[in-house]
C-alpha cells in the first residue's frame, strides 16, 4: 500500500504537467475556432516592441507586446493582447517577428487590422493564427509527462496485491500469490483492454477534433499547405475509435471465455494444456491458433525516455484441436515445455518481470477471436490430460498449416526459391506513412518554425522508422543451386537491385538450422519470426530462408529448403 501511495505521489506532477499541456493546446484550438468569426477593424499602435530576457543559464526568450485602440460600434477602446498564447518563449522566432512588425507600425504610424469579440468588444486580437511549433511542443510535453504520469498511476494501482506466501501456506505453490491464479480457471484481459481503448480514443479525439476546422481556412484561404500535417493527428484518433470499436464487438461477441489449463500451473519441464468453451458454431474449418510465449518485461532508459520492452525467449504455436461443445465450439491444446525456462513472477514487485502469455487467435465469419490469457508457469514434471487423440489432431492440424504457409512465403522461380518484396506489407506501408508524416512534421518545425527541439524528436524518429520500415518491405532474397548443382547461391535485393550475394559449397553446407532474428506483435499477437540458416563447415551460416512466423513454421521450411535444394544432410 505504501508503495502504490508513493508511485501515486510521485506520477501525479507528471500527469499534472501533461493536463496542464493538454488543456492548453485544446483551450489555443478552441479559441482559434471561435476567432474566425470575430469582427477584423482598424488600429493604432501606441506602443509595439519585443522584450527579451536571459536566464542564469544563458537562455534567451521573448515576448511582443502592444498596446492599440480601436473603434467598434461607435466605441473607442484599447487592448495589448497580441495573440493566442500569452508570455514568454523561445520556440521560433515568433515574438521576434511580431514585435518587429508592430514597431514598425508605431514607428511610421500605420494602422494594423485587429479581431474584435462582437459580443465582448474590449476583447481583441491582433495575430489569430495558431503557432504550430508552440503546439507541437506542448503535444510532446503531454504525452512524455502526461503519458509517464498515467502510466505510472496505473501500473502502481493495477499492481497486483502482495501475499505473505509463507502465512497462506503456499511456500510450494508461489502462484497462489497473484489473486487471479486462485485455480484453473484464467481470464483474459480483454475487458480492460476495452475499457482502455475507449478512454484512450475518446481523450485523443477530444483534443484533435477542433483541427480539421481550423486547417480548413489555413489551406483553403492562406494556402498554407504545411499544415494538412495537423490532419495526421485526427487520422490517428478515427483508427483509435474504430480499435476500442472492434474490441468491443470482440467482447460482446465472445464475453469472458475463460481458459480452463490443465496441468495447473503449467509444467515448465513438462507440459502445459488447457480447454476453452467458445461461443461460436462448430466448423471444421475454423482454426483457432494457440500460441504459449515466455516473455521477459522490462523498463529502458530514464525519466521521460522510459519506454517498456518484450523479449520472448521461447514460443511455440499450435492449431487446436476443436469440436463441438457445451456452448458452440470447445478447443483443446497441449505443449511439451522444454525445461530451463524462468517461472512467471506471480507479484510483480519491480518493473522488470517474467510472466508466460497465452495467445487465441482466429478469423472467423463476422467479428475475429483475439485473446492474451497470463498464465502460472512453474518448474515441473505434470503431464496434461488432455488426451493423445486431441493433441495428435493438433499436431497434424499444426504441420499442415505450417507446410501451406511455407509455400506462401516461398514464392518458386524456376528452380529458385524467391523471398519476395511486400512481407509484412501492410505493417510496413502503415510504419512508412507514419514515418514520413512525422518526419515531415520535423522538416516543418525545423524549416518554417524555427523549432529545432520539436523539429528534431519528430524528424529523427519519424526517418528512423521510414527507413527500417522501408527497408522490411523494399528487400527480397533469391536462394538456387548453381548452374553446375555443386553450389548454393543467395543474392539480397533492394527494390530489385542487387545489394549483397554468397556463394557456398553444397559439400560445405553441414546442417540446417533455425534461429529467431525478431519478434514483434502481429495481428494481436507476439510473432517471433524465424530464419533459416546453413550451417558450413567453416563455424560461419548462410541464410537459406526468412520471415517464418513461428517454429513450426521454421521447421516446415527447413524440411521444404532441404527438399528443393536437395541437400542430403
Amino acid at each position: 500500500m505504501g508503495s502504490r501511495i508513493f508511485m501515486t505521489l510521485f506520477a501525479l506532477p507528471f500527469l499534472g504537467v501533461g493536463i496542464w499541456a493538454t488543456y492548453s493546446i485544446s483551450s489555443n484550438l478552441m479559441e482559434a475556432q471561435a476567432m474566425q468569426g470575430w469582427a477584423p477593424v482598424q488600429a493604432r499602435v501606441i506602443s509595439g516592441g519585443v522584450d527579451s530576457s536571459t536566464d542564469s543559464e544563458g537562455s534567451t526568450t521573448f515576448r511582443a507586446y502592444a498596446e492599440y485602440k480601436y473603434t467598434y460600434a461607435g466605441q473607442d477602446y484599447t487592448d495589448t493582447r497580441v495573440g493566442i498564447e500569452g508570455g514568454s518563449d523561445n520556440i521560433g522566432d515568433t515574438h521576434e517577428r511580431r514585435g518587429a512588425e508592430l514597431e514598425a507600425a508605431q514607428r511610421e504610424g500605420r494602422s494594423i487590422e485587429v479581431y474584435v469579440d462582437p459580443d465582448m468588444p474590449y476583447s481583441s486580437v491582433i495575430y489569430r493564427e495558431l503557432r504550430w511549433g508552440m503546439i507541437a511542443f506542448k503535444a510532446l510535453f503531454a504525452l512524455l509527462f502526461g503519458g509517464a504520469g498515467l502510466g505510472l498511476i496505473i501500473a502502481a494501482n493495477l499492481k497486483k496485491r502482495r501475499y505473505d506466501a509463507a502465512a497462506l501456506g503456499t511456500t510450494d505453490a508461489p502462484w497462489l500469490a497473484n489473486p487471479d491464479w486462485q485455480s484453473n480457471e484464467i481470464k483474459s484481459g480483454s475487458k480492460s483492454t476495452m475499457y482502455f481503448a475507449w478512454i484512450f480514443a475518446i481523450v485523443w479525439n477530444l483534443v484533435s477534433a477542433p483541427l480539421p476546422f481550423l486547417l480548413r481556412e489555413e489551406v483553403i484561404e492562406k494556402q498554407n499547405y504545411a499544415a494538412l500535417i495537423g490532419l495526421l493527428f485526427p487520422l490517428v484518433g478515427i483508427g483509435l475509435l474504430v480499435w476500442a470499436v472492434r474490441r468491443t464487438l470482440e467482447w460482446k461477441r465472445f464475453g469472458a471465455s475463460p481458459v480452463i489449463l490443465d496441468p495447473f500451473p503449467a509444467a515448465i519441464g513438462g507440459q502445459a494444456g488447457g480447454t476453452m468453451e467458445l461461443p461460436v458454431p462448430f466448423d471444421s474449418a475454423n482454426q483457432f491458433r494457440v500460441s504459449l510465449s515466455c516473455v521477459y518485461s522490462f523498463e529502458s532508459g530514464s525519466g521521460k525516455n522510459r519506454s517498456r520492452s518484450e523479449r520472448v525467449s521461447w514460443q511455440e504455436s499450435v492449431i487446436a484441436h476443436a469440436e463441438p461443445g457445451l456452448y458452440g465450439t470447445r478447443i483443446q491444446f497441449r505443449f511439451d515445455v522444454p525445461a530451463g525456462l524462468t517461472p512467471a513472477d506471480a507479484v510483480r514487485v519491480d518493473d522488470d518481470y517474467n510472466l508466460w502469455r497465452l495467445s487465441l487467435q482466429a478469423d472467423l465469419p463476422g467479428i475475429d477471436i483475439n485473446r492474451d490469457y497470463e498464465i502460472p508457469a512453474y518448474p515441473g514434471a505434470a503431464k496434461s490430460h488432455i488426451g493423445d487423440r486431441a493433441a495428435e489432431a493438433s499436431r497434424t492440424a499444426t504441420k499442415i498449416a505450417a507446410e501451406k504457409d511455407v509455400r506462401t512465403r516461398i514464392v518458386m522461380q524456376g528452380d529458385a526459391m524467391f523471398y519476395p518484396m511486400g512481407r509484412n506489407l501492410l505493417a510496413g506501408l502503415v510504419g512508412i506513412v507514419f514515418g514520413a508524416a512525422f518526419a515531415g512534421v520535423g522538416v516543418f518545425l525545423f524549416m518554417k518554425e524555427d523549432a529545432w527541439f520539436g523539429g528534431a524528436i519528430f524528424g529523427g524518429i519519424g526517418a528512423l522508422v521510414f527507413i527500417g520500415c522501408l527497408y522490411a518491405i523494399a528487400n527480397s532474397l533469391t536462394v538456387k543451386r548453381d548452374s553446375m548443382g555443386s553450389g548454393v547461391e543467395t543474392v539480397r535485393r533492394l527494390f530489385g537491385i542487387p545489394v549483397r550475394s554468397r556463394y557456398a559449397a553444397v559439400d560445405d553446407i553441414v546442417s540446417l538450422h533455425c534461429d529467431s532474428t525478431s519478434s514483434a506483435p502481429k495481428g494481436g499477437r507476439h510473432v517471433k519470426f524465424y530464419r533459416v540458416f546453413g550451417k558450413l563447415k567453416d563455424g560461419t551460416d548462410i541464410t537459406l530462408g526468412e520471415s517464418f512466423e513461428g517454429e513450426a513454421e521454421a521447421e516446415a521450411g527447413i524440411a521444404f529448403i532441404k527438399d528443393k535444394l536437395s541437400l542430403r544432410l
